[in-house]
């Protein structure tokens, strides 16, 4: 195994290391992985076959060699790129740029410009280009992340990952006793819900929503009191739902403390949940498309952010306000 250590899979393009279940092609000798020998029903060096080449190890650069202009790297993250691709698969970078794109390349995605060229296939996305961060958060590309590559991580996470990067890193390391369960996320503590939905934690948002909700009756119905009293000094509203004042203000008070604890809750644990089912997604996507095109258009497709879902979160918040509304109107006055 020593002699293929930091060697490069063949079918995969992953790097093998020591432990791994490995099997030799006997015509030219290119190690695979056996699950990738299986896949690819072969070898796939059809060239070195025809020629009567051996294959040679070619090692990985490690993180310590990345310099953004290695050979086969991208010039603005430093993703190795696959055989023949002409786009880097985390940012959308032009490979065949000495330097990075410092506006988003627009040649070629839609004909237009003064270099375009109809003839070059446009990334599915490109990251906006920021010279002061690595879209890799610091990461190399090809670092696994409970057995996920890093960069398959920033596909699927797409926006922000330079923060989310380095977090995924910190909840699955091979440690476990150095491991973070926690991180705090401002964004998540202000927007709750919305900030859920936005990322696409569905469940959680639909199971916060309604939390949120019940919570907030106290304080909508401290509110009807108000605009009732402000009509008539003398209403009863609060009486004529069958609720003393005394517990109303209990009930308001005790509902906002609890409405800070759940948002505390989220801040500190979202991360760590975003992490766990962001790499669960991947590892799913990766079984169920063996070519590497399929499985990276699923992994943008089924990523990313949803500004949909924060829309649908936003207008289930004011059919309830309304619907509460509704029922509670009657009383004023």
């Amino acid at each position: 195994m020593l002699q293929y250590e930091g060697a490069e899979c063949p079918y995969c393009h992953q790097a093998l290391h020591d432990g791994d279940d490995i099997t030799v092609c006997p015509i030219c000798g290119a190690p695979y992985h056996r699950e990738c020998a299986k896949k690819a029903g072969g070898c796939v060096l059809e060239d070195l076959h025809k020629e009567g080449r051996q294959w040679q190890k070619i090692a990985r650069p490690g993180a310590s060699t990345i310099d953004g202009f290695s050979e086969r790297r991208c010039s603005r993250c430093g993703t190795l790129a696959s055989p023949g691709a002409k786009y880097c698969e985390i940012c959308g970078n032009p490979l065949d740029n000495e330097q990075p794109d410092e506006p988003p390349y627009t040649a070629g995605m839609n004909g237009t410009g003064n270099n375009a060229d109809p003839s070059r296939q446009a990334p599915p996305y490109q990251m906006p280009f920021d010279p002061f961060v690595n879209p890799m958060g610091g990461l190399d590309p090809e670092e696994m992340i409970d057995d996920v590559p890093a960069k398959d991580a920033a596909v699927y996470i797409r926006q922000n990952t330079p923060y989310f990067l380095p977090k995924f890193k910190e909840f699955f390391r091979k440690d476990k006793e150095n491991r973070k369960s926690f991180s705090w996320n401002w964004a998540a503590f202000l927007f709750d819900t919305y900030y859920l939905f936005y990322r696409k934690m569905y469940g959680l948002g639909a199971i916060v929503l309604v939390l949120s909700t019940i919570l907030s009756v106290p304080s909508l119905l401290m509110s009807f009191d108000n605009l009732a009293t402000l009509i008539n000094p003398d209403s009863s509203f609060v009486n004529a739902i069958g609720i003393s004042p005394d517990k109303l203000l209990i009930l308001y008070n005790l509902c906002g403390f609890l409405s800070m604890v759940l948002k505390a809750v989220i801040a500190a644990g979202v991360n760590r949940v975003y992490a766990g089912q962001s790499i669960k997604k991947i590892k799913k996507l990766r079984s169920e498309h063996t070519e590497d095109e399929q499985y990276h258009a699923a992994l943008a497709a089924k990523g990313g952010v949803s500004i949909i879902g924060v829309l649908i979160a936003f207008a289930v918040t004011i059919a309830v306000s309304a619907a509460l509304s509704a029922i509670f109107m009657p009383y004023i006055g």
